[in-house]
């Protein structure tokens, strides 16, 4: 959520699966009526009034100029295509500043495009939301939503400048469980100092999949924990799934986001969560392609298992960077796993390792390509970014602290975007590290 300063070593360019079930919904909500916007109810709002659990409400073709909150339980809402949710012509204010506004159980929401909301000058208190999920909520599916062209106008130099397109948050004592995320273009979006999409805090069961995330300003998707009781547990979004996701083009490059002053905004980013498997993703052209840490001092982040997921071209800083980014003042990683990953820089570093420094840290199995100004590996301090267990990695140079790594001469590089596929062509036959790209031998 709020903006860091990293420190890197002089000379460093700057820049178990996780028990993760997917989520199961609860079967209480029996169906009963439809209600149609425009013709039972004259607005979203007048129709979620209406409704009673296991109701469905259906918004047709056209532009609603409105704010909505859903507080009843079951109710699901089905958007027909062309159906926009447009907060151009309305303030956000403290206390309502989200388009969508869910605190209940055993919602749907689907195929609702979501734009226009904006914060016209810094504010400590008001955070532009395209869907906001609210403490205590359980049981919500989110699909198929648009959310773009919305979040901060930059009138003036200023840390108070925070946005989100989707915001799941909960407190310590009010648990949000079982989400399901799926299916959502979330693109255009001025953050300031905060995500695109977030789980905050005790936020768990949950699965983030097949969304393309793209040309936001801040980190694309987050598991955020301890921001709130850096001592208590269950303050981490933990046991959750984040798969299958394209995320490209998100960068916190200064001349644009003016709550930044370097370019460190990742694809993918746990900052303190738990037991969360990240696989099956294409990243590419972001300042950071995915990063596990945590910000706040001691506290770990663990039980990460980061899997056959693409990283293209995420040339601000790294490829993936690992642990805490000031080894006194912020927190460190244990028991996360690193396999079967692609990772290709052209600029930056491959694999960062910064306050990381246990054997339980396994990094083994990937194929780390640094070509032009990139470099391949680095632990940036000292004794506390070395002791991680790396071994049986392939690269194109050799790393020093992986006792089985090969070396391998790469000839060619071919990047299909439309497909989200890489391949390498290598005099060597090398072996097949997994299925989020091809090997080519000549």
């Amino acid at each position: 959520m709020n903006e860091i300063t990293r420190k890197i070593a002089p000379g460093v360019l700057a820049a178990s699966l996780a028990i993760a079930c997917t989520p199961t919904f609860s079967n209480v909500y029996a169906a009963s009526s439809s209600i149609r916007v425009g013709s039972d109810a004259p607005t979203i709002s007048d129709a979620i009034d209406m409704a009673d659990s296991g109701d469905t409400i259906i918004i047709p073709k056209g532009v609603y100029a409105e704010q909505i909150s859903v507080e009843t339980d079951g109710i699901t809402i089905k958007a027909e295509k062309g159906a926009i949710l447009d907060g151009s012509r309305i303030k956000p204010k403290s206390g309502a500043s989200s388009m969508v506004y869910i605190q209940a159980s055993g919602i749907t929401l689907d195929n609702l495009e979501i734009k226009g909301l904006k914060l016209k000058n810094p504010s400590s208190s008001i955070t532009p939301i395209g869907i906001e999920v609210d403490a205590g909520s359980r049981d919500i599916s989110i699909s198929n939503c648009k959310i773009h062209d919305m979040g901060c106008l930059y009138t003036k130099d200023s840390d108070e400048y925070n946005a989100h397109g989707i915001l799941v948050s909960a407190e310590v004592d009010e648990p949000i469980e079982n989400i399901s995320i799926k299916k959502c273009e979330l693109y255009k979006l001025n953050l300031g100092n905060s995500e695109a999409l977030a789980l905050n805090g005790n936020v768990s069961n949950f699965d983030i999949s097949e969304n393309y995330i793209h040309n936001c300003d801040n980190i694309g998707i987050d598991a955020i924990g301890f921001e709130k009781d850096s001592d208590n547990d269950l303050d981490r979004a933990r046991n959750g799934k984040i798969r299958k996701n394209v995320v490209e083009s998100i960068s916190s490059d200064p001349a644009v986001n003016v709550t930044y002053d370097s370019k460190c905004a990742g694809g993918i980013y746990v900052d303190g969560g738990k037991n969360i498997s990240i696989y099956d993703n294409f990243i590419s052209n972001c300042d950071i392609g995915i990063e596990i840490a945590s910000e706040h001092k001691d506290t770990v982040t663990s039980g990460i298992k980061v899997t056959n997921n693409t990283l293209v071209n995420n040339n601000g800083w790294a490829g993936i960077s690992f642990g805490g980014y000031d080894a006194e003042d912020t927190g460190c990683a244990k028991n996360c796993t690193f396999t079967n990953n692609t990772v290709y820089n052209t600029d930056g570093t491959t694999f960062v390792i910064q306050y990381a420094c246990d054997s339980s840290n396994i990094i083994t199995n990937n194929l780390f390509v640094a070509q032009n100004a990139a470099e391949l590996y680095t632990e940036c301090f000292g004794a506390n970014s070395a002791g991680n267990t790396v071994s049986g990695n392939t690269s194109n140079a050799k790393i020093e602290s992986d006792s089985e790594n090969k070396v391998v001469d790469i000839t060619g590089v071919s990047i299909d975007d439309e497909d989200h596929t890489i391949a390498f062509g290598a005099d060597d036959e090398i072996f097949d590290c997994g299925s989020s790209r091809t090997i080519l031998n000549h």
